[in-house]
């Protein structure tokens, strides 16, 4: 994946963007981290990013991603976002994620993110050349105020898990694990009562550094599957510490295109037309036996 050129007019935008990141998100991700890591059951890997790949939680297993980020964007003040999605397994190929509180913050103001409910079924479960395969669906509650837009996703993961060491106990402790996305973006509109639905695509790799516990992982999708309106180009890449068996903790950079005003708005880029967002996120994830 080629890294993004950065313009000149950027670089003091990145030269404050971390200390924006440890003002205003560090102490967040602080409490978050001491709490989460006060558990430590047996529990396998979680999915990586925006993007999702063919596999759930075990049976009976609660799980939690936090994450929160700072955006820029030439020219604007920051925004903070923060979000929390919870989820659980019945069976060992059906799961059910919820939640998606969260909110965004810029100037002052604060405005609440649209609640998920997406039910997640895993088709075909294999490790090696044969991919995995699982169908979910999701919809967003306008948490937001804006009652006029409801959206919704549908998507099909199709996946690889490749070079299992043999002394691994876990499946998915893979040296690489690839995955492909697609599906479609939907967005119904209540005031003129109309429909719309676009193709979406998404793919992504998870690798091996110079310890199994530190991952590098990198994707590029058609926007954010929560964002009807985010569309290609967009990419992510960053690093998973496998902390323990059930906790992963993520440092991520995203830049997606601002090409419409309802993304310009909400990224913080107001009225300058093609522009692009930048992140970066800092993401926790675990989970706990509940009757496993």
């Amino acid at each position: 994946m080629r890294s993004p050129i950065w313009p000149n007019e950027y670089r003091h935008v990145f030269v404050s963007l971390g200390l924006h990141v440890v003002r205003r998100v560090g102490v967040m991700a602080i409490v978050v981290a001491v709490g989460q890591f006060l558990w430590i059951p047996e529990a396998s890997a979680v999915r990586p990013f925006v993007t999702d790949d063919a596999r759930v939680v075990y049976k009976g297993e609660l799980e939690t991603e936090s994450f929160a980020g700072v955006s820029m964007a030439n020219g604007n003040n920051p925004v903070i976002e923060a979000r929390s999605l919870q989820g659980i397994s019945f069976t060992d190929r059906f799961e059910l994620i919820a939640g998606g509180f969260g909110f965004t913050y810029q100037n002052g103001q604060a405005r609440p993110l649209d609640m998920l409910v997406q039910p997640k079924y895993v088709i075909h479960r294999s490790f090696g050349i044969i991919p995995s395969i699982s169908v979910a669906a999701g919809s967003l509650f306008p948490l937001s105020g804006n009652r006029q837009h409801w959206d919704s996703y549908t998507m099909a993961h199709v996946s690889w898990f490749l070079f299992t060491p043999e002394s691994s106990t876990d499946p998915y402790d893979n040296d690489l694990a690839i995955h492909l996305n697609f599906g479609t973006k939907n967005r119904y509109d209540a005031g003129p009562a109309t429909y719309q639905m676009k193709f979406y695509w998404a793919a992504g790799f998870e690798a091996i550094t110079f310890s199994r516990e530190l991952r590098f992982l990198a994707e590029t999708f058609n926007g954010d599957p929560f964002g009807f309106e985010e569309r290609f180009p967009a990419f992510q890449a960053g690093f998973r510490w496998y902390r323990t068996s059930n906790m992963q903790l993520d440092l991520v950079f995203r830049g997606i295109r601002n090409t419409t005003q309802d993304v310009r708005l909400v990224a913080g880029g107001g009225g300058v037309p093609e522009e692009w967002n930048y992140t970066i996120q800092i993401g926790f994830r675990f989970l706990i036996d509940l009757f496993r």
